[in-house]
C-alpha cells in the first residue's frame, strides 16, 4: 500500500501526507505494509535455486532452502507543531496560521524521510532506521571506476567515451535489480548531466503533481532532492579510491511486503492536541522501518563524478 492508503483518511491527514509526497520522491513509489505492535519477523525472498535437467533414473542434486528473515523494528519520526496563543490576541486567524504551519512542517518531514531513507544510520542516531546506503546487500554495488568516472560534456573522444561508459553503467545498474529497476534515484546535478548527454534515451512525462518526470530507457528518474537544512540527500562528496568528489545512483524495486518495502502500523498520525500551555499544538508521528526482503531488489552505482 502507498502511504496515503495506509494513513487515516481524514482531510487533515490526507493533505499532510500529500504535502510530504510533494517533497519526497521516495514516497511517490514506496510501498508499505501494516504490522501490529513494535516489530515484525518476516520471511525474505526464497533462496532455492531454480530448475535444472536430470538424467533418467538419477535424482536432482541437493537444493537446500535456508530460510532467511528480516526483523524490522518501528522507529518514530515526527515532532510537534506549536503556535503561540498570543497570535490570537494580536488579531491573527489562528486556524489559518495553524493549518499553514502544519503544512510547512509536512513538507520538511517529507524531506527528512527522504534523507533517512538513503542515509539513516542507527550507529549515529540510535532512534533512526538504517537507510539504503547502509543496508545495501553485498554484491549489489557497482563501482564506476577505481578512482571514479568523470562524466564530461562535449564531443571530444575522451568526453564521448565517458558518456558511453556512464550510460552502459546505468543499463547495468537497471538490470542488476531483479525484474529490472522500477525507479532510479540520483542528485539533480547528475540528472542534468544525463539529460544533456543522452537526449535520445531520455523521455519525459508528468507525475500526479503535474511536474515533469524524466525516464531513462523507460525507467523513471527521480531527483533525491534536499533535506530540511538544504543539504543534498545524495551528495557529491563520496570517496571512491582517491576521488573524494563522487556521487551515486540508486536503482530500486518497491513492493508491498516484498522486495524493498517499509513496515508501519497506521502510517502517518496527525493529532490536534488543542491548547497545551501557551501553544496550540499538533502532534505528528510516523512509525516506520525500511526493510529489504529481496537482496536483488536494490542496487547502487557509486563513483560518478560530475565536474
Amino acid at each position: 500500500m502507498r502511504i496515503q492508503e495506509i494513513s487515516a483518511r481524514d482531510t487533515v491527514t490526507q493533505e499532510f501526507v500529500r504535502q510530504m509526497i510533494g517533497r519526497s520522491t521516495v514516497l511517490e513509489y514506496a510501498e508499505f505494509y501494516s504490522i501490529v505492535g513494535n516489530a515484525d519477523y518476516t520471511r525474505k525472498a526464497p533462496t532455492a535455486s531454480g530448475g535444472q535437467f536430470r538424467a533418467l533414473d538419477a535424482d536432482y542434486p541437493q537444493n537446500i532452502v535456508t530460510p532467511q528473515f528480516a526483523n524490522p523494528t518501528l522507529k518514530i519520526l515526527g515532532d510537534k507543531v506549536e503556535v503561540d496563543r498570543a497570535h490570537e490576541r494580536r488579531g491573527q486567524d489562528i486556524p489559518s496560521v495553524r493549518a499553514q504551519e502544519l503544512l510547512n512542517f509536512a513538507r520538511d518531514l517529507g524531506k527528512q524521510f527522504q534523507y533517512y531513507f538513503f542515509n539513516g544510520d542507527s550507529a549515529t542516531d540510535p532512534n533512526a532506521f538504517d537507510g539504503l546506503k547502509l543496508q545495501m546487500p553485498a554484491g549489489q554495488v557497482i563501482t564506476a571506476a577505481t578512482n571514479g568516472l568523470q562524466v564530461d560534456v562535449g564531443n571530444s573522444d575522451a568526453a564521448v567515451k565517458s558518456q558511453q561508459q556512464f550510460m552502459e553503467l546505468l543499463d547495468q545498474l537497471i538490470e542488476t535489480v531483479d525484474g529490472g529497476a522500477q525507479v532510479l534515484y540520483m542528485d539533480s546535478r547528475t540528472l542534468a548531466r544525463l539529460t544533456t548527454i543522452a537526449r535520445s534515451q531520455v523521455t519525459w512525462t508528468r507525475n500526479d503533481f503535474g511536474r515533469p518526470v524524466a525516464l531513462y530507457n523507460g525507467v523513471p528518474i527521480r531527483p533525491a532532492g534536499y533535506d530540511k537544512n538544504g543539504n543534498r540527500v545524495i551528495p557529491h562528496n563520496e570517496t571512491v579510491g582517491t576521488a573524494t568528489n563522487c556521487t551515486s545512483v540508486y536503482a530500486v524495486r518497491f513492493s508491498e511486503k516484498a522486495d524493498v518495502t517499509l513496515a508501519t502500523n497506521i502510517g502517518v498520525e496527525v493529532k490536534d492536541l488543542g491548547l497545551v500551555g501557551v501553544h496550540y499544538t499538533h502532534s505528528v508521528e510516523f512509525d516506520t522501518d525500511l526493510v529489504i526482503l529481496n537482496d536483488k531488489a536494490v542496487a547502487r552505482l557509486e563513483g560518478i563524478i560530475i565536474a
